[in-house]
């Protein structure tokens, strides 16, 4: 976290204090005798035959705070953990291997996961028991912690065979979760038919999103929706898709003042949200947004990707070019009130007149929407509304409602912000230069593209770790190597980052990579990647999984892109011009979305020399030295394209007619 690390004046700090996890650091002054996952803990609970209690949570998590307020700083508590448990924390972030073995356990044993993720270990490793918050006494039907801890203990000192038992019995569901079926039959496009069936049984025609509440964005599900309908043949992507993008821009989950999603929200309404702030979320729905606008034309869908990016770029974006990965839920030791407005508030801020009519626009009411008197901000009714109930032009109600954002954000500055974890991951920051790329195809910004090139070089300098990647960096340091989804998300930005560029260096960094995927995480026998690889620890179970970590039935829908790729025609963009010559093609090309179409390019000089790593090149040449794009689709191009006007007519060809 940012700022100074809070500290109770008369407590010493624990193992914890000497950590880069700012997760870890808000835990160096419980009194638990904390240990860091490694080998010491181990250790001891072998030498002095203890379970481990292992705690995994992560700095945005409000819940996790909660525990340790209630929890790990009660000496009572702490000193039950101390005599009973050698006591691990894990933040979840710096070590996904972990969190995904353990949450399978507490999942299998519960039924339900989440964190902060508590589990009990053998001084194996082998996971017994476990759960999520544990409240300090008996609450809600949720057995209080104490209790917890004494009956754990005293299972595993006097019925050790039953804990050796369920220690297995959970190893052999982890095992089975982690063992894919083969598939029964080729892939084929009936596939879809059945999973856009299932989407649509889930829909919510009311208020966007899918099931009830808590409501996730599921970022994923929308792209793939999205790629869907730009097939063509069904109206259904494109409804379920767009009255949830609107629902959610509308709602509290977007950060109406300062720009950003927050995590998820706890209704059906998208109105009163979990409000940490992750760069994982922001950065998939920046894509997911900035695509949309170009699909449907809706400059509303760029404007809240632009906001959500600026939001990003300003308060998660560290000087060295990468970004940090959240912002805290909690301010004060309150969950959302940084984000939280009474009446009179936006009243003082405002004045009686103009306040009036923003707090009527953004639903702030006496009672509150969120707690008494509390208010999260959301658009509540339509501008053209808004201008009827005051008798304003639409225009003159625009103005108002965009000074009073303005004037409330300034005033919001003032109030104590919420923590940022200062940690910097390879994945999700992969995630955020995927977004800037698809994002400056639809702003033709040129900073967008240049904080992604800014982000590649950090990533391509502080994380590389041999011929592969670290996983995460803090201060300077790294921490531990990196995971599938490391080299396999920063593969593919690199691939975008080339598509964006044609800079032949991203291309050449991005199949090294590939090679590392291949050599360090696939596994031969069962035809599958492991998240952790051969320079990784090895765990009591393999880590490998088909789904985007969501925990909805919904979970598999980037493999669901991937296979509605792989299944369709390929097509091809070439563009053969010096880089100024290129820029008036490349703009052609980003007016339209085709998620299918590779994009190539290279300077006329570079063509014999690139034409080896990039075969689409060969035979391509700038006809009479101007530039001049080439347009294919089923293994034929078209014939050159010399002018914008000839490129943009080839391409509206390959549009599904609708």
């Amino acid at each position: 976290m940012s700022g100074d690390l809070q500290q109770p004046e008369t407590r010493q700090p624990n193992r914890l204090i000497n950590c880069t996890s700012p997760y870890l650091q808000q835990h160096a002054y419980d009194p638990v005798d904390w240990y860091a996952w490694g080998e010491e803990a181990v250790e001891r609970a072998r030498r002095e035959d203890r379970p481990i209690l292992l705690s995994i949570g992560y700095s945005a998590c409000h819940w996790c705070h909660v525990m340790e307020r209630e929890s790990f700083e009660d000496p009572e508590i702490a000193r039950l953990m101390n005599e009973r448990f050698v006591n691990v924390k894990v933040d979840r972030e710096e070590r996904p291997d972990l969190d995904e073995l353990y949450m399978r356990a507490v999942q299998l044993i519960t039924g339900t996961g989440g964190w902060p993720l508590t589990v009990f270990l053998t001084p194996g490793l082998m996971p017994f028991y476990g759960g999520t918050y544990f409240p300090p006494e008996d609450r809600h039907g949720r057995p209080g912690f104490p209790r917890v801890l004494q009956s754990v203990s005293e299972a595993y000192g006097q019925r050790r065979g039953e804990v050796a038992a369920s220690a297995q019995r959970v190893l052999d569901g982890i095992l089975k979760t982690c063992t894919l079926p083969p598939a029964e039959g080729g892939l084929t496009a009936e596939l879809f038919g059945e999973v856009l069936k299932f989407f649509s049984l889930q829909f919510d025609l009311e208020e966007g999103g899918f099931g009830e509440a808590p409501k996730f964005p599921q970022a994923p599900v929308l792209e793939f929706l999205l790629r869907l309908w730009s097939q063509g043949g069904d109206a259904r992507p494109q409804m379920m898709l767009t009255r949830t993008l609107e629902k959610m821009a509308a709602g509290g989950l977007f950060d109406q003042l300062g720009g950003g999603f927050h995590r998820y929200a706890v209704d059906r309404r998208w109105l009163v949200p979990h409000f940490e702030k992750m760069l994982y979320d922001n950065a998939l729905l920046v894509g997911v947004y900035a695509d949309a606008a170009r699909a449907f034309g809706q400059a509303a869908y760029l404007a809240t990707a632009e906001a959500a990016a600026d939001y990003v770029l300003r308060e998660l974006g560290s000087p060295d070019g990468g970004f940090f990965c959240a912002q805290d839920a909690d301010s004060e030791g309150v969950e959302g009130k940084y984000y939280l407005w009474t009446r009179a508030e936006v009243l003082g801020c405002l004045g009686e007149d103009e306040g009036e009519a923003v707090a009527r626009y953004f639903g702030v009411t006496e009672e509150g929407n969120c707690e008494e008197g509390l208010n999260v901000l959301h658009r509540a009714i339509p501008l053209d509304g808004l201008a009827g109930l005051f008798g304003l032009a639409e225009g003159e109600a625009a103005r108002i409602v965009e000074e009073g954002r303005g004037k409330l954000l300034a005033a919001r500055q003032e109030r104590v912000p919420p923590e940022t974890d200062r940690k910097v991951l390879t994945d999700w920051n992969a995630l955020m230069i995927t977004a800037l790329v698809r994002l400056h195809r639809a702003t033709r910004n040129a900073a967008h593209l240049d904080a992604a090139r800014a982000c590649a070089e950090f990533l391509l300098g502080a994380m590389t770790d041999g011929d592969g990647l670290a996983h995460a960096w803090r201060d300077g340091r790294t921490g531990g190597p990196g995971f599938l989804s490391d080299h396999a998300l920063l593969t593919g930005a690199l691939l975008d980052l080339y598509e964006g560029t044609f800079d032949p260096r991203y291309l050449t960094r991005a199949c090294e990579l590939a090679d590392v995927i291949v050599r360090d995480y696939w596994d031969e026998e069962d035809g599958v990647f492991d998240e952790a690889g051969r320079r990784n620890e090895e765990l009591v179970e393999p880590v490998r999984s088909a789904s985007d970590q969501e925990q909805t039935p919904q979970g598999t829908a980037h493999l669901l892109s991937a296979a509605l790729r792989h299944l369709s025609e390929p097509r091809e963009l070439v563009i053969v011009a010096p880089e100024e010559g290129a820029a008036e093609l490349v703009a052609v090309a980003d007016q339209f979305y085709l998620p299918h179409l590779l994009r190539v390019g290279c300077d006329p000089a570079r063509v014999a020399e690139l034409s080896g790593p990039i075969p689409l090149l060969r035979g391509k040449e700038a006809i009479g030295g101007r530039p001049t794009a080439y347009v294919c689709s089923g293994g034929v191009c078209r014939e050159p394209a010399e002018t914008p006007s000839r490129l943009r007519q080839q391409l509206e060809s390959l549009l599904v007619a609708r």
